[in-house]
Formats: structure tokens, C-alpha cells, sequence
């Protein structure tokens, strides 16, 4: 895994001190908020890790989120070339509330900015140090933007320039299945909202639906297992000689390890089927990203997670990524 720099440390660290004062109680653990960050494929309506606990009446959930990417790809089959060279911020604000004990809306807002960013250097050098591999790191200028894809010698897109704005963004109706002492199973269904613009590859112009089950199970007091699996119906394509594929399949499985009532261990898996027909590049296919870290609770009904992603399907999503989210609770 590639840090975003070593100020990370200093605040999971100062976090860490904070909390280790302040009182708290355990509460259901929610995954991580993470997905895949890939320009081509997040405009397509997949939606992020939902909790298969719908809240309760009068106790709605609010959070924020922050997904940093940072990737250096580049592919070229003869049929196809690729460059993607960015560091991207997606920001969510979202919040879940019931209708009833067993129906629950959910609205995800999105930002997206682009640049080259800040933090190639130290990406690299993380690389070097630990005998990783630097790909194509050393022959490219760091903190440049550059996002290009082209098919049969024709320019579907191409951007060097840095992007900021308002991103497709979903609703979502969810359905309380089942609902145990320690086992939850709920059923939901989005649409993506088209907010965003296609020429900034922030949204596709188009409706996007996602359906799929969420389930969690409690082991002991604290720690618990949780997954979601589902498919994405996604729009038309952004790119006028590829096509979309009619179904793409998704999921996620996590483990939330608790120390104590403040401080938990937290990984999730998370994976997609590929969002294109007839093509053979890694970027524009299926992709797996592990996410790794920890979530520290903030008085009753609120915490921190941060979570660092890891492309181990390499080639096939951004190289690194950085996870922050606040997730706070009205009554607990």
C-alpha cells in the first residue's frame, strides 16, 4: 500500500489521542464508504458499502466522506491506448433516514475535483524503499494531470486539464429483511441522478439503476462481519465506440475487529465485474481493491474511519487511495 504522505500518520495519530479520552459505547459498525475510484467507471451508478441496519424511526445517520485516489496507468494494445495520470477528491455527503421501522431513504451527494496533485513523489519513493514496482512512476513528470483514451487511432476522450464540481448523485430506497439480535439482511435499489458532466467525467449523461442485499452479522458485543452484492444497470456509454455492458456485477466483504468500545480494526474487500464491451485493457475492466484501516468512535453516537485502498488487481483501478469519513447518528 502507497501512503498519501506522512502527515497521514500524524493525524491517525492525533485522532487516536483525542478519543483515547473520551467516553463512548459500542453501536453497530457500518463498512467502510469506499469504492472503486476509476474515472471511467464511478459515473456509472454503483453505489458505496451500505449498512444492512436500517436506522431506526426518529434516529436518522449522517456522514461525510472523503476518497482520495492518486495513479500513474498507461496500456496499449494496438486496438486501444490508455493514459491515466491524476490525483482525484471525491466528497460525499449522504445521510440515510427511515419512513418506518422497515423502510429507509438514502441520498448521496458527490463532489469530484481532479488535478495533478500533490503526492506522486511520495508515492514513488514509498515504491523505491520498499522494493515495489514504479510502473511508469520514473519517466513521467510528477504531479501532472492527463487522462486519455483512444480506440482505433480515434480520441474518445482526452483532458489534461483539472476538473472540479458536482458528480452524479444517488437516492436510494432500502427494505428491512431481517432483523436479529445479531443478524441484519435489508434489500435496496438506487438511481443515479445525472448531475454531472460528461466531458469532465464526472457523470454520463444518463439514468443508472443498482439493486442488491446488504448483510451483517455481530460477533460478540463489538466486532462484526458485513457484505453487499448486487448488479448496476449503467446508462450508455461515454465513449462513442465502446459499449456498456448490459450488467455489471458488484460487491464487498469486511471485517470490523474491535479493540475496545473506542477503537476497531477494519478490512473490506471490494470488487466489480467490468463496465465495457470488447475491450481488453486492465483500466476498463473488472477490478478487486482491498481496503485496510481502522474506525475511532467520538463520544456515543459518532466516528472516524481511515482507510487506505490498495489495488490488488493491479492495472484494473487507481494505484492508492486514501479513506476519510465522519459517520454521526442522531440518537444511539
Amino acid at each position: 500500500m502507497s501512503p498519501i504522505g506522512n502527515n497521514t500518520c500524524g493525524v491517525l495519530s492525533f485522532v487516536i489521542a483525542i478519543i483515547a479520552a473520551t467516553h463512548s459505547s459500542a453501536s453497530q459498525a457500518d463498512p467502510f464508504l469506499s469504492r472503486d475510484q476509476n474515472p471511467f467507471t464511478m459515473i456509472y451508478g454503483q453505489p458505496m458499502p451500505t449498512s444492512a441496519w436500517l436506522p431506526e424511526p426518529a434516529a436518522p445517520r449522517y456522514y461525510v466522506s472523503l476518497d482520495i485516489a492518486n495513479t500513474l496507468n498507461a496500456e496499449d494494445t494496438g486496438l486501444e491506448k490508455l493514459l491515466i495520470d491524476f490525483e482525484g477528491y471525491h466528497l460525499t455527503f449522504g445521510g440515510m433516514e427511515a419512513l418506518n421501522k422497515d423502510w429507509a431513504l438514502r441520498l448521496d451527494l458527490s463532489f469530484i475535483y481532479r488535478s495533478g496533485g500533490v503526492f506522486d513523489h511520495a508515492i514513488d519513493e514509498w515504491h523505491k524503499v520498499f522494493g515495489l514496482p514504479r510502473a511508469f512512476r520514473p519517466l513521467v513528470p510528477d504531479n501532472n494531470i492527463s487522462i486519455y483514451y483512444a480506440r482505433a487511432d480515434t480520441i474518445n476522450y482526452g483532458s489534461n486539464q483539472s476538473i472540479s464540481g458536482i458528480a452524479d448523485s444517488q437516492l436510494g430506497l432500502g427494505h428491512q429483511i431481517y432483523r436479529g439480535d445479531k443478524t441484519a439482511v435489508s434489500a435496496w435499489g438506487s438511481i443515479d441522478m445525472p448531475l454531472g458532466k460528461r466531458n469532465e467525467l464526472t457523470g454520463n449523461n444518463d439514468l443508472d439503476y443498482a439493486f442488491w442485499l446488504a448483510g451483517s452479522t455481530r460477533l460478540g458485543d463489538l466486532s462484526s462481519i458485513d457484505t453487499n452484492f448486487g448488479v448496476v444497470f449503467p446508462g450508455d456509454s461515454i465513449f462513442a465506440d465502446l459499449d456498456t455492458e448490459d450488467l455489471v456485477v458488484f460487491g464487498h466483504i469486511g471485517t470490523h475487529l474491535a479493540l475496545n468500545q473506542r477503537i476497531a480494526l477494519k478490512l473490506q474487500l471490494t470488487g466489480h465485474s467490468g463496465y465495457y464491451k470488447d475491450t481488453t485493457l486492465d483500466f476498463l475492466g473488472s477490478s478487486w481493491i482491498l481496503v485496510f484501516g481502522g474506525s475511532v468512535r467520538i463520544g456515543r453516537c459518532s466516528a472516524i474511519d481511515i482507510g487506505f485502498g490498495e489495488d490488488i488487481d493491479v492495472g484494473a483501478s487507481p494505484d492508492a487511495s486514501l479513506l476519510i469519513s465522519w459517520k454521526s447518528r442522531l440518537a444511539c
